[in-house]
Order: C-alpha cells, then sequence, then structure tokens
C-alpha cells in the first residue's frame, strides 16, 4: 500500500466540512428535496390513514406505506409495523381484525396488474380482490399477502412467507407458497 492510499480518520470537523454544511444548508435543492418528500409522506401515509376505517387503538408506523384508505378497515388493537405496505385497491379492501401483529416490512396488496400479452404491463387493468386478516393474527417480518386470501382467527404466518392461499384459523403457516405446517396448541 502507497503512502497516498492510507486515510487517516478524523475525529473532530474541519473548516471544509462547515463550508459543505453551509453551502448546502441555503442551497434551493435542499427545499426542493425537504418540500418533495413532505409531499411523498401526505400521499404515501397522511392522507390514505385520514380516510382509514380505524376501530381501537392501533398504531401505525410512520414509514408504513397506505393505499386507498377509504377500503382499509382495521381493527383495534393492532400493529402496522416498520416499512409495512398495506395497499387496498379502489375496487377491493384490505380487512383487518383486532390485536394483528404485523411484522417489518411486510406487504399487503389487493391488487395485481394483469399479464396480458399485448400490452404493457404498466396500463393493464388491474385484478383486485378482498382481503381479510381475522382476529389475534401474526404475520412474521418480511410476508407478502396476495389479493384474494382469508387469513383465519388466531393463525401465525412465519417470517419471509408468500400467502397466496387461504390459511385455516389457528393455524401456523409457512415458505413460499405459504401451507399449512401445524395446529397451534
Amino acid at each position: 500500500m502507497t503512502k497516498d492510499c492510507i486515510i487517516k480518520p478524523r475525529n473532530k470537523p474541519e473548516f471544509k466540512d462547515v463550508v459543505e454544511v453551509l453551502r448546502f444548508l441555503f442551497a434551493p435543492s435542499l427545499f426542493k428535496g425537504l418540500i418533495s418528500r413532505l409531499a411523498y409522506f401526505i400521499h404515501d401515509h397522511i392522507a390514505p390513514l385520514s380516510k382509514m376505517h380505524i376501530k381501537g387503538n392501533p398504531r401505525i408506523h410512520p414509514t408504513a406505506s397506505l393505499r386507498c384508505g377509504e377500503n382499509i378497515c382495521l381493527g383495534g388493537n393492532s400493529h402496522i409495523n416498520y416499512n409495512c405496505c398495506v395497499w387496498a385497491s379502489p375496487n377491493s379492501k384490505i380487512i383487518i381484525g383486532d390485536n394483528l401483529l404485523m411484522g417489518p416490512g411486510t406487504k399487503i396488496f389487493s391488487s395485481n396488474h394483469g399479464s396480458e400479452l399485448g400490452i404493457p404491463m404498466n396500463i393493464q387493468p388491474f385484478i383486485e380482490k378482498d382481503i381479510v386478516i381475522g382476529n389475534d393474527v401474526w404475520i412474521g417480518a418480511n410476508c407478502v399477502v396476495v389479493a384474494g386470501v382469508k387469513i383465519g382467527d388466531g393463525a401465525i404466518i412465519a417470517a419471509g412467507s408468500v400467502v397466496t392461499k387461504d390459511i385455516p384459523p389457528y393455524t401456523i403457516a409457512g415458505g413460499i407458497p405459504a401451507k399449512p405446517l401445524k395446529k397451534r396448541e
């Protein structure tokens, strides 16, 4: 290694660091970026949250992404965790019971794009179906729940699972696609 490649750690800010901060603190790009992020947060979280049908005292993390809030019903004492997506669509609902635990990164989508040949994917009509999640359900981290699925009361979905079919009540399910593994005892 040459002498020029050795990088010494700095523990104190230098004058050039202060100049850089001041330069960007008053730059138009800072204000443009802040306004853009605020607008996205309002569009992705605040506006749908204000339209949701909410019962009781749920906890919804500020990083949760919500769509079509008017078609989302959230039960009491439920928890939508960090980086979760709960995306209803204009013609389908997501109904979530009481006492839901949703692990970080879980995604719930009540619609999907069509896949007809000859039409670009991004302009195909949605295929929309309701999702119903019962009471006292635990959906582990990074799961995906697709349109048309029903998850019964008391079910547990293992982390990383993709739920493509109904899960019976009080069943532990997991995998890709998620399958019943055993009954809760």
